[in-house]
């Protein structure tokens, strides 16, 4: 496009004019992705984004059968008042956060804090609480606060790369901490965990298991996805089997309890019945450990639990036979460090930077702690 704007935000602010205009009423027949691609003369693949961004926003909703229709919307509520403008000099950063809690986040924005402390920068902080409407929300009321750039540990799922793609395309600087949208060309800082699968996954199989078993929280985030593949390459180049069982992506923390129950027992009476539970995090490890003792099973003697990050209800966790121990004090330096540096050069000269943090795996040589419950009836 001759100004830079993309075609599909075009498209999408049209027809958002239609729809606050009346032009569509609540119930109508919405446009079809081939009527779009002949009215606008665009691909698939444009007309497609355009559909899926409304029905995200709520303008749109698809019925199974039936079509797209225009959705019946609230009443607007009534804009909250602009954040006061807390720094007029544009010293101030923002930190919008997935959900603030735990030691990992704790230890990320106290990164954050202390590289602003040196620098002479203030820091705003916004919690996401793990929703992509409360994340889309915060992005904007930090540029209303002020901010001149913003440090973004984001939610699962990639449901506002459109946002944070418009800000890039600005010149407002934006760099990501933990996860990623692949999509997006921004400042990135991440732990290695393409490192921590498969680092974790080796020292594991040096140890004598071969039925490696995985546990997941999140499952639409890069960081998930890097770890899920350093977990197979380390099976992989060891020539130990993948169990497609034991070993596929899912939210373990979304299945109703009884189903937690009966999916772990099936995997302790399968002829691969793992040696070692790895959770993806601490809290998750710490669910597994203790339903396998509510089951019978003596973690830390029959089974060992494994995390791929120390982040839990306990540090160090005691549970854990194995972990991997994040650079979290450091990821927040390194965003905080890269983001002032933006703020300080011409937008012309600005170079996005990709950086991976090693990662430390940390063996427990006494073992795990022995947890010992008393298995339902039944079992």
């Amino acid at each position: 496009m001759e100004d830079g704007t993309p075609r599909y935000y075009k498209i999408k602010q049209i027809l958002l004019g239609e729809l606050e205009s009346g032009h569509f009423k609540p119930g109508d027949r919405f446009l079809t992705e081939k009527e779009l691609r002949e009215r606008f003369k665009v691909s698939a693949t444009t007309a497609v984004r355009v559909l899926n961004d409304l029905e995200r926003e709520g303008y749109l909703v698809r019925r199974q059968g039936k079509g797209t229709f225009v959705a019946e919307r609230q009443e607007p509520k009534a804009e909250p008042a602009p954040l006061p403008q807390v720094t007029p000099n544009g010293r101030l950063i923002a930190c919008v956060f997935s959900q603030i809690g735990g030691g990992h986040v704790v230890e990320v924005i106290r990164g954050v804090e202390a590289v602003c402390h040196r620098s002479d920068y203030h820091m705003i902080l916004f919690d996401s609480s793990g929703s992509p409407e409360r994340e889309a929300m915060n992005l904007r009321r930090a540029r209303e606060a002020g901010a001149g750039g913003i440090i973004l540990f984001p939610t699962d799922g990639e449901q506002n790369q459109g946002i944070v793609e418009e800000y890039v395309r600005q010149g407002f600087p934006v760099v990501m901490v933990d996860r990623y949208y692949p999509a997006v060309a921004t400042d990135i800082v991440v732990p290695d965990n393409f490192g921590i699968g498969y680092r974790l996954t080796k020292h594991l199989i040096d140890r004598g298991h071969k039925h490696i078993a995985t546990i997941w929280g999140e499952t639409n985030c890069t960081s998930v996805r890097d770890r899920m593949a350093g977990y197979k390459e380390a099976l992989l180049r060891h020539n130990v089997p993948i169990v497609p069982e034991i070993s596929r992506l899912f939210c373990y923390e979304r299945l109703r309890p009884e189903e937690r129950y009966d999916l772990l027992r099936t995997w302790l009476n399968a002829p691969y019945r793992p040696s070692v539970f790895v959770g993806v995090n601490g809290y998750v490890a710490t669910m597994v450990a203790t339903i396998l003792a509510a089951i019978g099973v003596h973690v830390g003697e029959e089974v060992e639990i494994a995390g791929m990050d120390h982040v839990g209800p306990y540090t160090p966790m005691p549970i854990m036979s194995t972990n991997a121990v994040l650079p979290s004090r450091e990821m927040g330096i390194s965003a905080a460090e890269i983001l002032i540096e933006r703020l300080r050069e011409p937008q012309e000269q600005r170079q996005f930077r990709y950086v991976v943090l090693p990662v430390e795996i940390s063996a427990n040589e006494r073992s795990a702690v022995k947890i010992i419950g008393t298995a339902p009836k039944g079992m």
